[in-house]
Parts: C-alpha cells; structure tokens; sequence
C-alpha cells in the first residue's frame, strides 16, 4: 500500500478505529498490550530498561488489564516474564520476521534493486490487485510463482523467515547455555534466555536499519549510508553490551537500594547512592548503636515494600549478600528479619484472595484514591452519596464487591482525615446548639439574626456529617440522626452521637463520641453569653463571625486584642466591623451616624420580607442601599414621579396617601421594618403613592431597584413575601 495514498490512509483509519473499539470495550492499555503489535517491538528493543531512565506511564485509572505490567515497572515485567513461552517464540521470530519484510522485494521481483532503487514506491493501485491472481512480472506474488497473490506470497514469506529465525536461535540456545554454564556454575535459571533475547533484539536492531531508508540512503554519496550503518551497528553493539550484563539479581538489589535510600532518616541529605548511604551509616553507627538498630528497621520495612510490590522474591532477597554487607547487616539479623516477615506474611500465605501482584495492588490503590475524593465531595456542600456512582466507578477500575468492601473499611480505618472532618462537623452542632440556646434568653436584633445565622450553620452541618455517614448506615436511621441533631435537648443530642458509634466504623464512632463531649465540656464552661460570643468569632463562617463581633460590641466587651485580631480578618465583612468598633472605642454607640453593612444586614433581615434571605443575599443588599433621614413632614417619593429604589423602614413612621379629585387621601402608615415603594421597582409606571415623613421624622435606607430584582428572581422567599405584602395592601384598600 506504500506506493498508494488511499490505501495507507484506509489502512491507518481502520487502525484507529479498531484502537478505539477496544477502548469502548476493555480497559486500560488492553489495546497496546495485546493487540498493537508496536509495544511488543518496543519492548523488545528496549528491554530489562532503557538506555536512560524515564518515568513510567502507569495509567491513572489502573484496572490490573495486564499481569507484571511494564508501565508499572519495564524490568520487572521482563524478569518476571521470562520463562514465557509465548514470550520466547516472539523473541526468537522477529528478526526473521524483520528481515522477511525486506526479503519479500527479492522474493517478488527477483532482484534487490526493486527495493533499493525504490521503484515500489511508484507503483500505484497495487491495493487493488494484491489480492488477485498475478498475471505478469509487476503483478506477481513471486518471480518465479506469478499465479499467488501478492497478499498470500508476503504473508508466507514473513512467516517462513519467522519460522526459519525461531529454529535458528532456538537450536543456538543450548551451546549458550553450555558457554555460560562452563563459565559460571551458579548461573541464575533466566541468565541463558536473558542472553538468547538480547542477541535475538541486536539482530533485529541491525537487520531493521540496515534496510529501513535505505532507497533514500543510497542516493547520497557512497559514504552517507556506509556511515549509517556504521552508527547503527556501534549503537547496537552499545546496547547489547550494556545489556547482556543485566541480571535479575542486580535489578533486586536496586529494587530495596532504593526502598532503603527512600527511608533514609539521618538528617543529612539523603544519599546519592548506596555505597554513599554506607559511607553516612558507617560514622553513624560509631556515634550510637540506636542507630544500627535503625537500619535493621529502615533494612526490614525496604524488604516488607519490595516483595509486597512483587518486583523482589524471597528467595532473590536471600542472595542479596553484597547489600547487607554494604550496610553492615550480620546474617543472623538478616535472618531474624525474614522470619519476622514470614510471620506477617502467614496470613497472606493461608488465604491465597489477598495474595496480590504488583498490577492488582497499584489497581486497588487507584480505586482507593478515587474512592477517596468521591467521599470529600460527600462531606462537602454540593456532594450528595449515590450507590449508581460507586457501581460506575467499581465498573471503571473492575473492582469486585468485596474487593470494594475490603477498599472502604481500610479508608474508613485509616482515614484521620475523615474521622477528624466528621467529628468536626458534630463539634460544630453542639456549639451551634448552645449559643442559641443562650442568646433565646436575651432576645434583639442583633441576636435573632446570629441565631439565625447558626441555626443556618448548624443544618449545614447535620446535612454534612449524615451524607459522611450515609455510606454506613441506613436511609431511616440517617432520618433519626436528622432529627435528634436538631433537637434542643442536650440529651437526646448526646443520645443520637451515642448510638451511632455502633453503626459505623469503630475509629469514626470513637472520634465523633470524644470530640462532641469534648465540645459540650467546653461550651458547658462559658459561664455568660459573652464568653459563647467571643467563641463564636473564631467560626469558619464570616458572617457568624462579624455578627458575633457585632453583638460584643453592643455589650461593649470587645477587648482590644479581639479587634485588632478580627482587623486583620480574610473576609471584608469582618474587618469592617472591627474596624468600626475600634473607631468607636470597642463598643457601639447609639448616637446616629452611617450604617456599617453588618448594621444594615440586621436592619434589611427585620423587614419580613427579607427575613429569610441568606446572608450573602443580604450582604448585598446591603452595599447596594444608602442610609437617608427624614425631617417630619418630608417627602420620601411623590405618585406620579418615576421611581427605581424601595425603602426599608429603619425608624419613625411613613405616612402613605394618594391624590383623588376631591383631596388628598390619606391610606395609611408604614412604622420600624415597614418595606415600601416597590411596585415602581416591579412595575414601569409612575409610583402610585406618595410617602411623607411621619410626625417625629423617619430614617430609612434607600434599596437600588436593580439589586432589588436581582433577589427577588434568585431568592423565591422574597417573591413569596412581596405577593403577601401586596395582598394585605389591596385589602387595606
């Protein structure tokens, strides 16, 4: 197909394509590891490593497709596949598959010059006829057979070169074996096949590029492809050199060297390589004999990783002599440490289900991972717990059920994290719970709205801490913790974290039981709600904060230190109430001046109809109104004029009337929390009314119409109060 565009590009399409099948259908890189014939041949120049060291390529999302994975680690698939079979054949038939290739040329027109000249480049439609009968020198399948497709004649001139190249390298194995026996009697059982593929990799090497370019090649001058091959020649004998000395014994030692240097513990930096490591160790343990005992345990946790990973046996960890001598390992240490590990390992070994390779270990820890974040967004605002999820993400990784189940009570267990979250979100409840409890008894403004704030942060915890919970127990007794939380009663709080530390996990329940009474002792020793207030400023909640702030300033209790700490506050709502408290002295005076924002926020959330906003709503709101004063019989809007504000009410009364053609008619007052002039806002025409300042005078703050809408489309509890603020006026009517 060369020598046809079409062709090649057909050929390459339906390559794609047939990668992405497999994609849909199987998982990880099932499609490069079995099917694609180019990793193999990747593998096969490039195997135990390469000529420099590379990250691997693991797949993110691993599913254990492949067993001794080489994106996991190269060299200890190929060790640990050595002994294939499969593997062997492949070896020992590619270089003649190789050579095959270029062979063909010959084989087709009789002559090499067909394919240095590169005349089978130019020759166009072959596609079409390569599957047909030959009928003439250019059509033939071979130059003496002109009746067998082309199709047919290359495909059993690959495979009779391959054959041919398997017999080759597999009748040279044995006299290899013998050289190498004479030479070393202890012969490691895969050194003989690990010589056999290099051999078989550096014929292959030389034979690919001896023919590979060369039609371009040859038509520089005679020195270019002479010194090409040269290059690649000395390029491969570089690397068969490099690697025929490769052994499985010394890929171990490398494998716990640097599980060892990983847990170096000396506060030098750590070392470059062993044999400095040994250099450090040695002055070290002169120094002090604890540190040899410290070795023992970094040397037995290296050796616990490595063969729990599989890149290292047993077996290969008691003939790493050289190592242990390097860092002063006596034997019989050595010794105490295998059998230490033999009987951790018993467990393992009685239950054949948790012994498990390296590929299904990385595949569970990946699962582990994802079913870790998946549980954070659980416990965060927006995550809700859903059992389709964990079977699509089971189905991801191909994770059995009990293998899920297995992942879940490790995280569960270990997680401090969670627990700690967990326990944090009760904590919060029960503060929540407490200063509400005290702030009812000395009910204001400033109060009912910071015990509306907590009651806000108290529901956003219990929804927390029961999705975070809603994993391990049931959807009715996740209804009950609901409800309990929410109580008023103490006791039947405590009961509820009680009864819990029996449906979950043992580690979650101790945390959570511990950390709620450890709250409830610290809040039971606030003696006055203004030690609870100055408590509450330490909240993760802003507005909590400010308003806590607030109310101690109304109290004039806010020290100095308080508000030069709030002062410096992340949020801007904080630092401008301390900011105003610190202008006034700690305390709030009641001498009339512009409202801060925290002020208007109370102020707005007195009015009904913004009670029940959020507080950012009225945060808002409030930056987006002005503070105005009224003298008595002033005018506040005149029916008729076009009007885009509203106005909340803050103190005095407003008098409402309407002109009629007999007078003025007077239709009634608004007082404190009153909210008035709206239907401009929500409607074109001219206002309908006009307010005049009652007799003592009004203040009122002044809301911009746009910011006014904005919240009456976003937040449907202000509609709701509008419609019902408009019904009792038409009444009045």
């Amino acid at each position: 197909t060369n020598g046809d565009g079409h062709a090649i590009s057909a050929f390459f399409v339906m390559i794609a394509f047939a990668a992405l099948i497999f994609g849909v259908f199987y998982t990880g890189k099932t499609w490069c590891n079995y099917i694609c014939p180019l990793s193999f041949i990747e593998k096969i120049y490039t195997e135990p490593h390469g000529l420099r060291e590379t990250e691997n390529s693991q797949c993110t999302k691993c599913t254990a497709c492949k067993k001794s994975c080489p994106d996991i680690n190269e060299e200890n698939g190929y060790w640990k596949e050595i002994g294939s079979r499969a593997k062997r054949f492949v070896y020992f038939a590619f270089p003649g598959l190789v050579f095959g290739f270029y062979f063909y040329y010959y084989m087709q027109a009789g002559t090499w010059d067909y394919y240095f000249n590169g005349a089978w480049t130019k020759q166009a439609g072959v596609a079409h006829w390569a599957f047909m009968p030959g009928y003439n020198a250019e059509t033939a399948g071979f130059f003496f057979w002109w009746s067998v497709p082309r199709a047919v004649a290359s495909v059993l001139t690959l495979a009779a070169c391959a054959l041919l190249s398997y017999i080759l390298f597999s009748i040279l194995e044995q006299p290899v074996g013998n050289f190498l026996r004479r030479r070393d009697a202890e012969i490691e059982a895969g050194r003989v096949r690990h010589v056999m593929f290099t051999i078989a990799a550096f014929t292959a090497f030389v034979t690919f590029y001896t023919f590979a370019g060369a039609p371009t090649l040859w038509r520089a001058p005679w020195a270019v492809p002479h010194l090409f091959l040269l290059i690649v020649v000395l390029t491969a004998t570089l690397y068969m050199a490099r690697r025929i000395r490769r052994r499985q014994a010394t890929f171990a030692e490398e494998t716990l060297a640097r599980n060892v240097i990983k847990r170096w513990e000396w506060t030098d930096k750590p070392p470059r390589d062993l044999h400095e490591a040994f250099l450090i160790h040695s002055i070290r343990t002169r120094e002090s004999t604890k540190d040899a005992a410290k070795v023992l345990d970094i040397y037995k946790d290296a050796v616990r990783e490595a063969i729990a990973n599989g890149f290292v046996t047993r077996a290969e960890v008691q003939m790493l002599e050289s190592l242990r001598n390097q860092l002063q390992i006596k034997q019989a240490d050595h010794d105490k440490i295998m059998a230490a590990l033999a009987d951790e390992e018993r467990a393992l070994l009685s239950d054949p289900t948790k012994q498990i390779s390296a590929e299904k270990r990385l595949q569970l820890e990946t699962y582990r991972r994802a079913l870790e974040n998946y549980l954070e967004r659980v416990l965060a605002a927006s995550g809700t717990y859903d059992d389709s999820f964990i079977v699509q993400l089971r189905s991801e990784y191909r994770v059995t059920r009990e293998e899920h189940a297995a992942v879940l009570q490790e995280v569960l267990g270990e997680d401090r994290e969670m627990a700690a979250r967990l326990a944090e979100q009760a904590a919060v409840i029960e503060r929540a719970a407490q200063t509400i409890s005290a702030l009812e008894l000395q009910p204001g403004p400033t109060h009912d709205f910071l015990k509306e704030l907590l009651r806000r942060r108290r529901s956003r915890a219990v929804d927390s801490l029961v999705r975070g919970l809603s994993f391990m127990i049931e959807e009715n007794t996740g209804q009950t913790v609901r409800e309990g939380l929410f109580s008023s009663d103490l006791g039947e709080r405590e009961s509820v974290i009680e009864r819990l530390q029996s449906v979950v996990a043992p580690a979650i329940g101790e945390r959570l039981l511990s950390t709620y009474r450890e709250t409830v002792l610290t809040e039971s020793s606030m003696p006055t709600l203004t030690d609870m207030l100055y408590a509450r400023t330490s909240s993760t909640d802003p507005y909590i904060r400010a308003t806590a702030l607030y109310a101690l300033g109304e109290r004039g209790t806010a020290s100095v230190e308080l508000l030069t700490r709030m002062s410096a506050d992340e949020h801007e709502l904080v630092r401008e109430t301390a900011l105003h408290l610190k202008e006034s002295g700690g305390r709030d005076t009641n001498e009339h001046r512009q409202l801060i924002t925290i002020e208007k926020m109370i102020a707005l959330r007195s009015a009904p109809i913004f009670s029940r906003i959020a507080p950012e709503g009225l945060a808002e709101l409030a930056r987006a109104s002005l503070e105005d004063e009224y003298a008595p019989g002033e005018t506040l809007c005149k029916e008729g004029e076009p009007g885009n504000e509203v106005f909340i009410l803050l103190a005095g009364e407003v008098k409402i009337t309407k002109h009629e053609p007999d007078g003025e008619r007077f239709i009634g007052t608004e007082k404190a929390g009153g909210f008035i002039g709206e239907m401009a806002v929500l409607d074109p025409a001219p206002r309908s009314a006009t307010l005049i300042a009652g007799d003592t005078g009004a203040r009122a703050l002044r809301l911009n119409g746009d910011a006014f809408r904005d919240s009456l489309n976003r937040d449907p509890t202000i509609a709701a109060s509008v419609i019902r603020t408009l019904a009792q006026r038409l009444r009045r009517q």
